[in-house]
């Protein structure tokens, strides 16, 4: 659910769908999650509200390209999608890419749809392809106002932003809603198998780690831990408070792959494989749907996912004889969570569109906090009901997968929900989703100063940080499968001098120049508000 995690984003990590409620349209489209927990106070009727929209029969339709081949709506319909079109008069007609190399396609060419709905937000935050946020908002919509800390992590080189993207929040919101917890990674288990092991407490990899033994030794036809090939080591670097991408050191900015948490937390998954608490063929694995189904065919014990991996497994087991509980506990004192995500998925406006007003209008329903909520969550009262304490009840099951299909919502899916409405939906008194999110909210940290540190496309900078990323995926496997820990050390070593070679020095100058004026124009914001 930047994909979130593109994560999380892919999740999510990770992670796009639209949507709607039908009643009045807040005037400020980046409605302060502090209003998730009472009512906002500027609610006016405007051209947005479903009133003024009542009297539409002919919807204007606008193109829209969806840079996501998982993408699971092929078309607009369903019930949310239809309510968005009836509070806007603006209908979609959606594309769904079949590769991840077909909008490079279509932009080299020039042909683009009227919106685009992608993760790459260089690509796109180009003036020859969108229009900025910042020029067509004030011209259709003045009364929307963003965030200036969003509208920040979000402005690219030529002082334009073109996109505010989903899944981001700002620390203020998140501490506003103490129900809103951040997707991190996580580990699902078998909790008949954790029975029969004697339910031990596991409060540290050792701990984790004896509970593999056990099961190795009970069950030798089961192997002990699948890994979510999306999410291999995510949640083992929490545990060591590794960190990706670039890493803030004392105010200098390291390239992640150098950080001594890094080192044990790679070493550690080559302890996995020569204790034989994974297999090698895991590492081959590139859809998660094949891992995920070999848990649910009884194949594995405990499965690296996100912090939702137990309750959607659970909801994808029905119909089976287990139950899945969450790891929910961090794994010791070092255990740590760096927030450094500046959002996910963008909708972009691009130069072909030649219905901008109408385009606009749809976005401004979709930032709304009845847009984003009626997108993400359904219709109010019909499908859920909002807790006085501050979140969403639902009347349907949100983990599943063919009822979100069939209502045409998806929960971890609205390229125009912040990080809070995202996980206000995943909020459940008592779900495995939950306990984790308690518990990791405690030792989460934010800085999106690192996140906005972003190399244009085709620079030096962003060629070399390219080509360390191609080659850690080449070699890293090395690291996992070396035979013994000695050899496992030595393969993370070679990594480094090939880091080296490629010019990661040259990478991390670059990176610290552009870190602090970043860091120091977000900490004004922040303690502006």
């Amino acid at each position: 659910m930047n994909k979130r995690t593109q994560l999380i984003t892919k999740l999510v990590v990770t992670p796009l769908l639209i949507g709607g409620v039908l009643s009045g349209c807040s005037t400020n489209a980046d409605i302060s999650e502090n209003s998730t927990t009472k009512p906002s106070s500027t609610s006016t009727t405007s051209a947005v509200s479903t009133g003024a929209q009542d009297s539409c029969t002919t919807p204007v339709e606008v193109s829209m390209f969806v840079d996501a081949t998982w993408y699971p709506f092929q078309d607009w319909s369903g019930e949310i999608p239809e309510a968005i079109t009836k509070a806007t008069c603006v209908k979609p007609k959606v594309t769904v890419a079949t590769d991840d190399k077909q909008l490079a396609l279509m932009t080299a060419s020039g042909d683009l749809p009227d919106i685009v709905v992608s993760f790459n937000f260089k690509l796109m935050s180009d003036a020859k392809l969108s229009l900025p946020y910042n020029q067509i908002f004030p011209k259709y919509a003045p009364d929307v106002k963003f965030d200036p800390i969003k509208e920040l992590v979000s402005t690219v080189s030529d002082g334009n932003y073109y996109a505010i993207r989903n899944d981001f929040s700002t620390e203020a919101e998140w501490k506003a809603n103490p129900y809103a917890h951040m997707m991190v990674p996580g580990l699902a288990m078998r909790k008949d198998i954790l029975a029969e092991v004697g339910n031990p407490s596991i409060k540290s990899l050792e701990d984790l780690n004896k509970v593999f033994a056990d099961v190795k030794a009970k069950h030798p036809e089961m192997t002990p831990l699948i890994l979510n090939p999306n999410w291999q080591r995510p949640f083992f670097d929490t545990q060591f408070g590794a960190q990706g991408g670039f890493v803030d050191k004392n105010g200098k900015i390291e390239y992640y792959l150098k950080q001594d948490d890094v080192r044990k937390s790679m070493l550690y998954m080559n302890s996995l494989y020569r204790n034989g608490y994974v297999t090698s063929e895991n590492f081959a694995y590139k859809n998660e749907t094949e891992t995920e189904q070999m848990v649910l065919a009884g194949k594995g014990f405990a499965y690296t996912w996100t912090y939702s991996a137990a309750d959607r497994l659970n909801a994808d087991s029905k119909d089976k004889n287990m139950k899945f509980v969450q790891l929910a506990e961090p794994l010791g004192p070092n255990a740590t969570v760096i927030s450094t995500g500046t959002g996910g998925l963008g909708m972009y406006v691009t130069k072909n569109n030649k219905k901008v007003e109408a385009t606009v209008r749809l976005l401004k329903y979709l930032f709304s906090e009845e847009g984003w909520r009626t997108a993400e969550w359904g219709i109010k009262d019909k499908d859920w009901t909002w807790n006085p304490a501050g979140y969403p009840e639902f009347k349907y099951d949100v983990q599943d997968i063919e009822i979100l299909k069939k209502k045409g919502v998806y929960w971890w899916g609205v390229p125009t929900e912040s990080g809070v409405g995202m996980a206000l939906g995943s909020y459940k008194n008592g779900s495995e989703t939950t306990r984790q999110g308690e518990a990791y909210s405690k030792i989460t940290k934010f800085n999106p100063a690192i996140g906005m540190i972003n190399p244009d496309t085709d620079s030096p900078e962003q060629i070399i940080r390219t080509n360390i990323d191609n080659m850690v995926k080449t070699e890293v496997t090395k690291v996992y499968l070396a035979p013994t820990e000695a050899e496992a050390l030595k393969a993370y070593e070679e990594m480094l001098v090939k880091a080296d070679k490629i010019g990661i020095a040259k990478l991390e100058a670059w990176a610290t120049k552009q870190y602090g004026p970043l860091k120091e124009k977000y900490d004004s914001l922040t303690k502006s508000k």
